[in-house]
């Protein structure tokens, strides 16, 4: 795993392509090459499988 996602897991993201473009979630897991990240969805928490080029990382200030 890259060094610099290390830190990646825990912290809040944005889904910016795909058909949950525009959710956030929880980074809860972090692979080769995908993150798995919980988004809500109908007020229940749900887990993607999110390839690292979809997602953003939410400022700490937009929390």
């Amino acid at each position: 795993m890259n060094s610099s996602l290390s830190g990646l897991e825990g912290r809040i993201v944005q889904v910016i392509d795909g058909p949950f473009a525009g959710f956030r979630g929880e980074v809860k897991e972090i692979g080769e090459q995908t993150v798995k990240v919980d988004v809500q969805v109908y007020g229940r928490v749900t887990p993607l499988d999110v390839a690292l080029r979809q997602i953003d990382l939410v400022s700490e200030k937009s929390n």
